[in-house]
């Protein structure tokens, strides 16, 4: 008996960290569909797709990979306060899932099952789940706004940090065999160089692009955290103040453009 209890409150203190681990990646305003939103280049990879919207028929997408056969795994969220968890079903945004095999399936919400992330210090509701074989190939993910609200929507299950792709860096029709990665494309320093201030801030950290632009706001060191680094080589910067922190490192990625051409 002692034994069943303390494996229980081991499995109860391990889950939290597996869950809370999902690496944050957000939809911009000018990502409308899923072609022009983000690229999850692995689906399996645990991701936390977040959208905000301001008013009813704005939309927003992004896409993810899968190989033949591995696990589709996918939550539609909403943070547990107001407005959202006041907002009747039918007022939610509306998200269609496209297989490569061009199926679509609207997700209907079927629960609000509460859930604590505890690095966020965020309550969720779970309304839609789905967990299936995948197909190979990409999946398309389009949100419709029906009022103002913001979701977040889980993507994988295998915490590790993971490669997103934006821009000129997403293929838009990756072969369902071969998942690309971020060597796709080449960016060069004067790109980097032109791209120097909190408009558009893109930089060089260990012979990767990154577009920083959205992370100003939000980084918890400050804004001058990020935009010393806009423009430049921000390898010795970056590394300084965040060394070994693998949940720096997964937000870094969440901004992934491309590779360094020298």
């Amino acid at each position: 008996m002692r034994k069943i209890l303390i494996s229980a409150l081991l499995l109860a203190l391990i889950a939290p960290v597996s869950a809370s681990a999902h690496q944050p990646v957000t939809i911009e305003d000018n990502e409308t569909t899923a072609a022009r939103g983000p690229l999850l280049v692995d689906g399996t990879i645990s991701f936390a797709v977040r959208a905000a919207f301001t008013k009813s028929g704005q939309k927003k997408g992004f896409r993810f990979n899968l190989q033949e056969g591995e696990q589709l795994s996918l939550q539609y969220l909403i943070v547990d306060k107001s407005p959202e968890n006041k907002l009747k079903n039918n007022r939610l945004p509306q998200l269609v899932l496209t297989a490569p095999d061009g199926s679509k399936t609207t997700l209907r919400f079927t629960e609000r099952t509460k859930f604590y992330e505890p690095y966020g210090r965020t309550n969720y509701l779970y309304l839609s789940r789905i967990s299936a074989v995948g197909q190979g190939g990409t999946y398309n993910v389009d949100i419709t706004a029906r009022t103002r609200a913001a979701i977040t929507v889980a993507v994988g299950d295998k915490e590790i940090p993971g490669d997103v792709l934006r821009g000129a860096a997403a293929t838009s029709n990756p072969s369902p065999s071969a998942t690309p990665t971020s060597k796709s494309t080449a960016l060069t320093m004067d790109q980097v160089k032109q791209n120097n201030s909190a408009r558009s801030c893109w930089s060089v950290i260990n012979g990767n692009v990154y577009n920083l632009t959205t992370w100003i706001s939000s980084h918890p060191g400050g804004d001058d955290e990020i935009i010393r680094l806009c423009g430049i080589d921000g390898s010795k910067v970056f590394s300084s103040k965040h060394g070994g922190d693998m949940q720096a490192v997964s937000r870094l990625n969440s901004f992934l453009l491309g590779k360094l051409t020298t």
